[in-house]
């Protein structure tokens, strides 16, 4: 089983409307829908906006449904020099929680720099920096590179406060080094780190990290264009074996 997740409703309709013999059913609060897609089995879940709600989420599917794989798509910002333009795409390879820590007068401290760990297994601590599965996030980028919708892998940074303005975006990257702002990825995957289960993030550019302007921004297409690549992803065989 696969379990996928996005923030709002709009980001798995496409995904739902997809699926072979959909069953409807319930995970505690959560409203879930599951079927075949290609021969996957697949449930997918919307988890909510925001830190809280997706580590809720992400917690209840990997115990109730056991996944071998959890895959997080929906829309992000994109940093002004990250190469991205709207409706591109964008795989995480890795998640930061950019905004995890504290504010001083001479800038912002992550957890690293004050030695609170947020997770610890048997041989690593982490602080800001979750890891996703690495050879898949390559794989699928290879793989979507080929269609005539740019794919590019790198950072992502989650944060509770959006940037909305040039400075405050220009911080975050400098810190970051992200390339994709997002509110759910990176407590998606610190679930997974502390469960065991692999982890897999896709976004569509929705906007840049600007002064805010909604007016520049196209959250139906990259709404549409995630989950199409994900589509394409299952298509073209990337998921085979996961989902038994």
């Amino acid at each position: 089983m696969i379990a996928l997740i996005t923030a709002v409703d709009q980001e798995n309709a496409l995904l739902r409307q997809q699926l072979t013999t959909p069953q409807q059913h319930n995970c505690a609060h959560l409203n879930l829908t599951s079927g075949s897609l290609n021969h996957l089995n697949l449930t997918i879940a919307t988890c909510g906006i925001g830190k809280a709600n997706t580590a809720a989420a992400t917690a209840l599917l990997i115990q109730h449904v056991q996944p071998a794989l959890v895959v997080m798509i929906g829309c992000g910002g994109a940093f002004a020099d990250s190469g991205l333009q709207l409706g591109d795409l964008a795989i995480a390879s890795e998640e930061i929680y950019a905004d995890e820590g504290v504010m001083t007068p001479e800038g912002f401290l992550d957890m690293a720099h004050l030695k609170l760990s947020l997770a610890d297994t048997a041989t690593t601590s982490y602080f800001n920096r979750f890891p996703v599965d690495q050879p898949l996030a390559e794989q699928a980028c290879r793989l979507l590179g080929t269609g005539s919708t740019r794919c590019i892998s790198g950072p992502f940074s989650t944060v509770s406060t959006c940037s909305g303005t040039d400075e405050l975006g220009r911080q975050r990257h400098q810190h970051t080094h992200a390339m994709i702002e997002n509110m759910e990825g990176a407590a998606a995957a610190h679930q997974c780190l502390l469960n065991q289960t692999r982890f897999f993030e896709l976004r569509s550019v929705s906007n840049f990290i600007e002064q805010r302007d909604l007016s520049r921004w196209d959250l139906p297409r990259a709404m549409t264009n995630a989950q199409k690549a994900f589509l394409s992803l299952v298509d073209q065989g990337l998921f085979n074996g996961l989902s038994s």
